[in-house]
């Protein structure tokens, strides 16, 4: 409990309860963490790919605001282009799953994210990841300092164990990524939330 509190007092990102595919596999005896230029040099191409589309997107968001509503078929046509690109994408990235190292996360935020494993890791240990978002067009590649977590999420089994990886060594855009994925995940959360609690209220007088 003090280590997960520790964490949570040196950890500047917030955190938000999410399920989705993520590859961790530890360092073997002897590699280190990659500089930035190996860590570039080492990122799989659709990671890279679908990060500079990502960030294209996010510029046509940016752009589509300032106009007016008559283009509001120039918004629809680029909105189905951007998504038939991200399903060919998402394609391309399930080659890149490894279901050796698949586990799922409990939540995740800018500065890591938490999993489950029936399988034990060592304390303190490196590992490489990949973590997949497909719903959001995002896909991170870096690598991690495993610890064991404390958690009240219903999720894992009395067989399986929480773990949390900070990031160690991830690009700022990606890290960038992540942020704003959090973000539109807990906007999503609380729309839901707003949604279901409407419908218990029930229509008023």
């Amino acid at each position: 409990m003090v280590q997960q509190e520790q964490r949570m007092m040196a950890d500047p990102y917030f955190s938000i309860d999410y399920q989705t595919q993520v590859n961790v596999c530890p360092l073997a005896e002897g590699e280190t963490l990659p500089d930035a230029e190996t860590l570039e040099a080492q990122i799989p191409a659709p990671f890279k790919l679908i990060s500079e589309v990502t960030r294209i997107d996010t510029n046509n968001a940016r752009l589509l605001r300032n106009l007016d509503e008559h283009a509001a078929d120039l918004v629809d046509i680029i909105n189905l282009q951007s998504r038939k690109i991200d399903l060919v994408l998402s394609y391309v990235l399930a080659g890149e799953d490894n279901p050796e190292h698949r586990y799922h996360t409990l939540s995740l935020g800018g500065g890591g994210f938490t999993f489950t494993s029936t399988q034990p890791f060592v304390e303190g240990c490196l590992a490489r990841f990949k973590l997949f978002l497909p719903e959001l067009s995002v896909a991170v590649y870096g690598y991690g300092q495993i610890q064991q977590a404390t958690s009240a999420a219903p999720q894992h089994s009395v067989e399986s164990l929480p773990y949390y990886c900070q990031f160690s060594a991830l690009r700022e855009q990606d890290r960038d990524a992540l942020i704003r994925a959090s973000l539109q995940l807990q906007a999503k959360q609380l729309k839901a939330r707003a949604e279901r609690r409407a419908q218990q209220d029930g229509p008023t007088a």
